[in-house]
């Protein structure tokens, strides 16, 4: 009997210990969903101060230990702005070399447009209070400023030239026009009025195609036009907080929509080239969340939770901003099959996806958590 209770004593004390360790463990392990926006933010100063050492996840790889600004997949690495250095970067897929190609930017960029082959890049920075578009020149380490008032640029489908938003600085009427990333050889395509205009090259197409800045609480217009300013047209509109990713071929265009003026439901249906035979996908996110495979016939997606009542989309997303915890997925346009890339078991950490990207091997997805700004890659 008496050995008995010491057995059972013995017992009651190992348990004891280890709901102790349990809960130091687990209760405020910074890998959970945090639902309240307090100690969100806290958990993400924290996580700012520790020191860069890349986790450990068999999902989820940290592979370069510094912040990463948009970076985009080159030939043999991945191109970025590194916040701690002020410099566009290049990394191995892998993280672990790493070559400066621009020191010393004359600010810090707020959005980056890379070129076709990654040797020019377009930069934003904000300077004094002004935002100037400046231009890149990566083979020869060079960066000069464009002309003050140009705005929303895009590499043509070559990388040779680019277009752009032109403001007059008197009448405040803006024109689509094509030029050098040095201003020569300049050429107006069309009027476009007082708004403001996003602007996408159509691949592989002697197109451009352009839209009203996304609004939720206004439908959108998408129109097309030929590099030499002529059969301007409309081939899509009548959907609210409308934004566009073309396919690598051209051929589809993936649409972004909200289900009513000032709504909180995202959708993203596929339209072809010319507006045509659109259907809706039922993949509730945000284009900036989607990348392409490179034939056209799947893309990858993060997926994010369900918004408040209140929320306008996609206005509200990036103004506030709103900070979602995303799932991964892809699906295939043909088929409509949708398949989970990580197991919900093995969403261990919660991530806000932006900069989302495909290795060249279409092998490994990449993206930046958008609260952190570290770089992931998810082995396919």
């Amino acid at each position: 009997m008496k050995k008995l209770f010491i057995i059972s004593g013995s017992f009651f004390l190992i348990v004891l210990a280890f709901l102790a360790v349990y809960n130091l463990s687990f209760r405020y392990n910074n890998s959970d969903p945090v639902a309240d926006k307090g100690r969100k933010a806290e958990l993400e100063q924290q996580r700012a101060s520790e020191e860069e050492v890349a986790p450990t996840s068999v999902v989820f790889q940290q592979i370069i230990p510094e912040d990463v600004f948009q970076p985009a997949a080159g030939e043999n690495g991945i191109f970025y702005y590194s916040q701690r250095d002020n410099a566009i970067k290049e990394a191995d897929y892998d993280g672990k070399h790493v070559m400066t190609h621009i020191a010393d930017l004359p600010g810090m960029p707020v959005r980056i447009v890379w070129s076709p082959s990654r040797l020019g890049a377009l930069l934003l920075i904000k300077s004094e209070g002004a935002d100037r578009w400046y231009h890149a020149d990566i083979r020869n380490k060079v960066v000069t400023a464009l002309k003050k008032d140009v705005s929303r640029p895009a590499w043509t489908v070559l990388g040779d030239r680019i277009f752009y938003q032109y403001t007059d600085p008197v009448s405040a009427d803006r024109t689509l026009n094509i030029s050098f990333p040095d201003g020569s050889n300049w050429q107006k395509l069309t009027d476009l009025g007082k708004e403001d205009f996003y602007i996408a090259t159509v691949p592989q197409s002697s197109l451009v195609s352009f839209w009203p800045k996304t609004d939720g609480n206004r439908e959108g217009t998408l129109e097309t036009i030929s590099i030499s300013g002529e059969n301007r047209r409309t081939i899509l509109t009548g959907r609210f907080g409308a934004d566009y990713l073309w396919s690598p071929n051209g051929r589809r265009v993936l649409v972004q929509s909200t289900a009513k003026k000032g709504g909180n439901m995202l959708s993203i249906g596929i339209a072809d080239e010319n507006g045509g035979n659109y259907r809706n996908l039922l993949a509730p996110t945000l284009v900036s969340k989607v990348a392409w495979s490179k034939d056209g016939e799947t893309f990858f997606y993060a997926l994010p939770g369900s918004f408040a009542d209140s929320v306008v989309l996609p206005n509200d997303y990036f103004s506030l901003p709103i900070h979602t915890a995303d799932t991964f997925w892809k699906m295939n346009i043909r088929t409509g099959k949708k398949e989970r890339l990580v197991p919900l078991d093995e969403m261990t950490e919660t991530f806000d996806v932006s900069s989302i990207f495909l290795s060249p091997t279409e092998t490994d997805l990449y993206f930046v958590e958008r609260s952190s700004g570290k770089l992931y890659r998810i082995t396919l």
